[in-house]
C-alpha cells in the first residue's frame, strides 16, 4: 500500500526535469487514444453483424434443426436429409419446449426452365406452416403456395405452384397474374432406379410447375432459390412424407434461443444440431470476426509501439529519482520495494490511459448511435454506421490494453538492481 502512494504522488507531482511529466502525460494520451479506437471499431463490427442478422429476420427461422452423420439418409444437402420417424412425437416435445410453429423443409438443387431461360437453383420444398416460421412467406403480393387453389392443365392434370426468388428473372413476355403466371419446369437428378448412359435425359426428373408469384430481394440464399409445396418436392425425390432436410422453429413470446437450444441438446443430444440466425450463416459471421479479429490485432499492434513512451518516461523518472532511491535504502527498504514503486507507476499509466480512452471511446459510439454523426454511402443510399457496445468487448480490451502497457513498462525496472 505504501509502494502505490508514493507511485501514486511520484505520477501527478511536478518534477524537476519538466520534460517527465510531458513525456508520462504523452504515454497516457498514446494509450487512451488505441482504447478509444478500439472499442469505437469493435462496437462498429458488432453493429454490422447485428444489422446483417437483423435483416435475415425475414428470412431466417428463429431455429433451425439440422440432422447430424448419425441421421443421414443420403447426403445430397446442406446437413443430409433425415427420416423424422427416428424422432417421435418430436412436436409435442419440441412444443413444450417453445416452439410455437414447426415447419417443414426439403432441399434440392434443380435446373429450372421458364421459356427459353434456364437457371440452376436451389429448390425448397416448404410445408403449410412455412408463414407461421418464415415471415417472408407472409408476403402481401405473393400467393400462398398451399392455398385451396388447384392449379391444373389443359387436360386436367395438377400442376406444381412455385414462387421465385427475386434473382430469377423471368422473360419480358411472361405473365405474372396471381393464378396465370408463366409455365416452367423443373429437372430434378434421379436418386433412384435406372439410368441409361446413352440417354443422359434418363437421369433427371421433370416437374411441370407454373409461377404464381416472386418474392422481393431479400438475401442471395433466398434470392437464387424456388419454392414449391413439400409433398411435390419429395414426391419427385422418392422421398417418404417424414423424410425433410431441415425443421424450422418460430419460438413463443419471452422464450430465449439460448434456452431452447439448451433444451434441444437435453432431448436429442447430438442427433439434432439447433442452429440460431447467426450460426446459419456461418461464412458471412466467419468474415465480419475475422476482420474484427485482424483490425483488434493491427491496433493493439500500435499499441505495442505506443506502450515503449510508458518505458520511457518510467526510465526518465528513475533517473529523476535517484536520490530517491538512495534515501530509501537508507531507510531499511529493500531494492524490490523500489521496483514495486515504479511499476506500479507504469500501472497507474496504463490504468488512467486505458479507462480514460475507453470512456472517449463509450461516449463516441452513444453519440453515433444518438445522432447519426458518421455515415457510409452517398445520397439516399448513405446510412449511419451501426455500433453495438457489447460488455464482454468492454472487458476483454480492458483488460488486454492494460495488461500490454504494464507489461512494456516493466522493462526499465529490470535494470534497477544493476543502476
Amino acid at each position: 500500500m505504501l509502494s502505490f502512494r508514493i507511485a501514486l504522488r511520484y505520477l501527478f507531482s511536478r518534477t524537476r526535469l519538466h520534460a517527465v511529466n510531458y513525456v508520462t502525460a504523452l504515454s497516457a494520451v498514446a494509450i487512451a487514444v488505441v482504447a478509444m479506437a478500439l472499442v469505437a471499431v469493435v462496437g462498429v463490427y458488432n453493429g454490422y453483424v447485428a444489422m446483417i442478422l437483423g435483416a435475415t429476420e425475414q428470412v431466417d427461422a428463429d431455429i433451425v434443426l439440422r440432422d447430424t452423420e448419425g441421421d443421414i439418409v443420403l447426403r445430397d444437402t446442406e446437413g443430409g436429409v433425415f427420416d423424422l420417424k427416428k424422432f417421435p412425437d418430436y412436436r409435442t416435445k419440441l412444443t413444450k419446449a417453445g416452439a410455437e410453429a414447426i415447419a417443414l423443409r426439403l432441399e434440392s438443387k434443380v435446373l429450372l426452365r421458364v421459356g427459353e431461360q434456364q437457371w440452376v437453383v436451389d429448390a425448397v420444398g416448404v410445408d403449410s406452416a412455412f408463414a407461421s416460421v418464415y415471415p417472408m412467406g407472409r408476403a402481401a403480393d405473393v400467393p400462398e403456395l398451399h392455398s385451396a387453389t388447384t392449379l391444373v392443365d389443359a387436360e386436367g392434370a395438377p400442376i406444381t405452384p412455385i414462387q421465385l426468388g427475386a434473382a430469377i428473372q423471368l422473360p419480358q413476355d411472361s405473365s405474372r397474374t396471381e393464378h396465370n403466371g408463366p409455365a416452367a419446369e423443373v429437372l430434378f437428378p434421379k436418386r433412384l432406379g435406372f439410368t441409361n448412359p446413352l440417354a443422359p435425359a434418363s437421369s433427371f426428373q421433370s416437374l411441370e410447375a407454373r409461377v404464381i408469384g416472386q418474392y422481393q430481394p431479400t438475401s442471395q440464399e433466398t434470392d437464387a432459390a424456388i419454392y414449391l409445396p413439400l409433398a411435390d418436392l419429395q414426391d419427385v425425390l422418392d422421398y417418404e412424407e417424414s423424410e425433410v432436410s431441415a425443421l424450422g422453429i418460430h419460438l413463443r413470446s419471452g422464450v430465449k434461443t439460448s434456452d431452447f437450444k439448451q433444451q434441444v441438446k437435453a432431448l436429442y443430444g447430438d442427433r439434432l444440431t439447433a442452429l440460431d440466425r447467426e450460426e446459419q450463416h456461418p461464412d458471412l459471421s466467419y468474415l465480419i470476426r475475422m476482420e474484427k479479429v485482424m483490425t483488434y490485432l493491427i491496433l493493439l499492434f500500435i499499441l505495442l509501439l505506443a506502450a515503449f513512451n510508458v518505458a520511457s518516461s518510467l526510465a526518465m523518472l528513475l533517473i529523476e529519482k535517484q536520490d530517491d532511491s538512495r534515501i530509501f535504502t537508507a531507510l531499511g527498504a529493500p531494492p524490490s520495494f523500489t521496483q514495486q514503486v515504479f511499476r506500479r507507476v507504469g500501472l497507474l499509466i496504463a490504468l488512467t490511459g486505458t479507462s480514460v480512452g475507453m470512456l472517449l471511446g463509450w461516449i463516441l459510439c452513444l453519440l453515433q448511435a444518438r445522432f447519426c454523426i458518421i455515415r457510409s454511402g452517398s445520397g439516399i443510399e448513405a446510412m449511419a454506421l451501426p455500433v453495438d457496445v457489447r460488455p464482454l468487448d468492454m472487458l476483454l480490451i480492458f483488460v488486454s490494453v492494460t495488461a500490454l502497457s504494464f507489461l512494456i513498462s516493466l522493462y526499465p525496472t529490470r535494470f534497477f538492481r544493476r543502476g
